[in-house]
């Protein structure tokens, strides 16, 4: 009987009262941007969706630093921080799709990265491990993934569909790294619960 406790799903750690936190306020900001970003991009609109991704991206380093100083890291921001920025990656390939199918690629091991490192999560939680935190190759692929971004959107027509396929590849290759470092820190960490 406590094994089956154990493996059920506490929401009362996600009760409104025990989440109340600046951190998650602006991780729900964060998640509203995104359709106004992506809706701004769609109608040609780049600088201020190119402006609302730097604020996003700055707010996202706020929000940690205020969880981690205050001593205000909640379930329910466990849970929104990163869905905020994976959510926002989404609506950046989903832009770039829509004008360079050069980074095609690109979307799709990003897909196949986040799909594996949820099931390796879930994986971890159920063998009774602490998920893997943000390590510093995951943190490189994603400033990559954003500061190649920004550059194809603010400057397009200036590094061309060559300077778009170069920057698609470095950030698909430090992608793939990275998953597959990720990777071995599962296998260690699921060998080490058996």
């Amino acid at each position: 009987m406590n094994s089956q406790q154990n493996n059920n799903l506490d929401l009362s750690q996600f009760a409104p009262r025990k989440n109340l936190s600046v951190p998650n306020l602006i991780s729900l900001i964060r998640l509203a941007l995104i359709p106004l970003m992506l809706w701004l991009y769609l109608e040609g609109k780049i600088l201020i969706a190119v402006i609302l991704v730097i604020v996003s991206g700055i707010t996202d380093a706020i929000d940690g630093y205020i969880a981690r100083h205050f001593n205000q890291i909640t379930p329910l921001g466990k849970v929104l921080d990163p869905l905020a920025d994976k959510l926002t990656q989404l609506a950046l390939c989903i832009c770039l799709l829509t004008h360079f199918p050069a980074v095609i690629p690109l979307v799709v091991v990003l897909v196949i990265k986040e799909l594996l490192m949820l099931h390796w999560g879930l994986r971890l939680l159920k063998a009774g491990r602490q998920p893997f935190s943000a390590l510093w190759w995951g943190k490189l692929s994603t400033c990559a993934f954003y500061a190649g971004v920004l550059i194809i959107m603010i400057f397009y027509p200036e590094i061309g569909m060559l300077g778009v396929v170069l920057i698609t590849l470095i950030i698909t290759l430090l992608l793939i790294n990275s998953m597959c470092r990720y990777y071995l820190v599962f296998r260690r960490k699921i060998a080490a619960a058996d």
